[in-house]
């Protein structure tokens, strides 16, 4: 696959590939003071950052006109398969690793950072190797993934409410199509599926969120975000949007936010939309 530009093709997850600007440090969905709420029940918070530290700030309550959620690790659970399958590969082309070292090397990375990692241990990889990988992925996939817990009760509670829903991954459409239809998510995101490779440019990068808002005639300071990693809470931020980061175990540190509010549990996303 080629296409995406600076932040590289074949992704693993979510990669980080080269850095994009932060062009903006927050941005408030309403204009107007943030001073003045009669209830903390009235009030949504953000997580922004001062010294390094979590700073929460109140925004006006309001229903967002579009809600885009990343695929892998926040409406799936797709990461144990998808490593599980990388080290299997690795290991049937000559690569000594563990499958705990295969996680912690390459979950979040590129194709390039695997065929770096192989190079320097005096080992190559087959030409076709990422579409073999991906084949075998796929594969996997339509067997073992699950959702997320509490996802699909979220899902289907605010598209109940009426707020459009999408999915933007760094993803191919073909890996999501195969892990929500086998989640039982697919029925809510029918069409309404972005993927990185359609806008040549990859998390953090915000092509793919500002694709998504234009698609469904949504203005980026009326949308908001789900996304579980650092390159998505960037893209968000760098689209102008407003970010949920799904954290449920609380391991990301503060600085890696970029501005985005922790949600540590999904079932309480309708509630933080004002449902």
């Amino acid at each position: 696959m080629t296409g995406l530009g600076r932040y590289g093709m074949f992704t693993i997850q979510s990669f980080r590939d080269g850095a994009w600007p932060n062009f903006r440090s927050w941005v408030a969905p309403d204009a107007g003071t943030l001073h003045g709420f009669k209830s903390s029940k009235q009030l949504w918070m953000i997580n922004t950052k001062q010294r390094g530290r979590e700073l929460e700030l109140p925004i006006s309550p309001r229903t967002p006109k579009l809600v885009i959620f990343d695929c892998d690790g926040v409406l799936v659970d797709s990461e144990p398969t998808f490593n599980r399958v990388l080290h299997e590969y690795l290991l049937s082309s000559g690569a000594r690793l563990s499958l705990v070292e295969c996680h912690s090397l390459f979950v979040g990375k590129s194709r390039h950072d695997v065929e770096h990692y192989v190079s320097e241990r005096g080992f190559r990889l087959p030409a076709k190797w990422p579409q073999d990988f991906y084949d075998s992925v796929l594969d996997a996939l339509r067997t073992e993934v699950a959702p997320i817990p509490g996802a699909r009760e979220a899902v289907a509670m605010i598209s109940s409410a009426g707020i459009p829903l999408c999915v933007a991954s760094n993803g191919l459409l073909a890996k999501m199509h195969v892990t929500l239809e086998r989640s039982g998510l697919l029925p809510w995101f029918e069409g309404k599926m972005y993927s990185a490779y359609d806008v040549g440019a990859s998390k953090p990068a915000p092509d793919v969120f500002l694709h998504a808002a234009e698609m469904n005639r949504a203005a980026p300071e009326h949308c908001v975000v789900i996304e579980d990693s650092a390159s998505g809470f960037e893209a968000a931020s760098n689209a102008a949007m407003t970010c949920f980061a799904y954290d449920p175990k609380t391991t990301l540190e503060p600085e890696n936010l970029f501005d985005a509010r922790r949600l540590t549990d999904m079932a309480d996303l309708p509630k933080l939309l004002g449902l």
